[in-house]
């Protein structure tokens, strides 16, 4: 019997395995998700191409979902054989794969390590591919550039000694202008602490031209010190600016709200590599949660029952505009945080109401309702109610 114990432990595995893909397809066929958006006003076009990315969840039960005006496609409905095999693909990067494929293979599908203009496609890895670096030695960055006219690629290591000694260390975004590439990294030090990096490369010689530290916390016995960033990278886009939060609060009781120290904002400019304070106003201050950073303006929405006050300040004229007002209902409380997100200065809001998830579209320059709806479920009778429906992301899709 001994001799055969490896051979009938292996036919095991794969009986169980064949087993489970075959029980989780027919749980998958049984348990479609036919969610779609409906209209109620405005105009239908807007969501023609539109795609919203979601997640549904009730009690054990967990998928991925893309919501259109046709209905939901359960992107994550996959055996776990089928996952190993191809791993389901994010949709902002399906277009990437198709048109260059050899080029994507073995990357990291994450908009944040990507820049795209009309002639090239670039890619950075994280310094030392986020393993640990000790002070003094010499972690690598690698720049990936595909020349999208031929097809052409390229590919180059930037060879820096730490400063510290790191944890781990991740890619926030890449900004290209003027043949230089900006990669804003986060670093956690070994020691407790954390840093913001912008380290410049010199496209065309292929060198670390500056390694620059905008923002530091050190580790204090019971205080939580963060950074945060305010810009939106779940989208591959070239930012001037970054908006960022340090801030410092002191732990109580488990169930009461810690204590802020000290909370300070800062803008960084890309173009002419300064950092400035920045304040938000105190009646703000309690809504900093769902600020936006769009382009040269930072928008704060302030959500009433009956109304969305959208609050903007110009970057450039450092002042404040008008606020935009949305007459758009909206429930106000801990427990349901709304959705916002803005493309070409369009805000789109998703927001959870007693009857499902309201979906709005507003202009930012004009402030004009441009849509409204609701995404519902078509088979509500095999819904739990008990569930939650999130949308993490919109894709228009041309």
């Amino acid at each position: 019997m001994k001799k055969y114990w490896k051979t009938i432990l292996i036919s095991l595995v794969i009986v169980t395995t064949i087993g489970s893909y075959y029980i989780q397809a027919t749980g998958a066929s049984k348990n479609d998700l036919p969610f779609k958006i409906e209209t109620t006003s405005g105009n239908k076009e807007e969501i023609e191409n539109l795609i919203l990315e979601g997640s549904y969840q009730s009690g054990d039960i967990y998928r991925g979902l893309y919501i259109s005006k046709d209905g939901s496609t359960n992107w994550m409905n996959q055996s776990s054989i089928d996952r190993l095999v191809a791993p389901p693909v994010p949709l902002m990067f399906q277009k990437y794969i198709q048109e260059h494929r050899k080029f994507m293979r073995g990357k990291e599908l994450t908009p944040w390590k990507y820049f795209e203009d009309e002639a090239r496609l670039i890619y950075t890895t994280d310094p030392n591919n986020g393993q640990k670096v000790i002070q003094g030695n010499l972690f690598t960055l690698q720049i990936d550039i595909l020349d999208k006219q031929t097809n052409n690629s390229s590919s180059f290591e930037i060879n820096a000694p730490a400063r510290v000694s790191y944890d781990r260390m991740y890619v926030n975004d890449v900004y290209v202008e003027n043949e230089e590439i900006k990669i804003l990294v986060t670093g956690y030090l070994i020691n407790g602490g954390e840093d913001l990096h912008i380290y410049t490369v010199d496209e065309n010689n292929k060198v670390l031209e500056h390694d620059s530290i905008i923002a530091k916390i050190e580790q204090e016995e019971g205080v939580r010190s963060v950074i945060r960033i305010f810009n939106d990278f779940r989208k591959s886009q070239n930012d001037m600016y970054y908006l960022y939060m340090v801030e410092k609060s002191k732990y109580r009781m488990a169930d009461e709200e810690p204590e802020i120290i000290s909370s300070h904002m800062y803008l960084y400019d890309n173009i002419n590599n300064e950092v400035e304070e920045w304040t938000i106003p105190a009646e703000l201050k309690p809504n900093k949660d769902l600020m936006i950073l769009h382009g040269a303006e930072i928008f704060i929405p302030v959500l009433s029952t009956n109304d969305l006050e959208l609050n903007r300040f110009n970057i450039e004229r450092k002042q404040w505009e008008a606020p935009l007002n949305f007459n758009y209902p909206s429930t106000v409380n801990d427990k349901d945080v709304p959705f916002l997100q803005i493309i070409d200065d369009k805000l789109y809001f998703v927001n959870r109401v007693s009857d499902g998830n309201s979906f709005f579209i507003g202009d930012l320059r004009t402030g004009e309702s441009l849509y409204e709806g609701k995404i519902i479920n078509e088979n509500r009778e095999n819904l739990d109610t008990d569930y939650s429906l999130n949308i993490q992301q919109f894709h228009s899709i041309n």
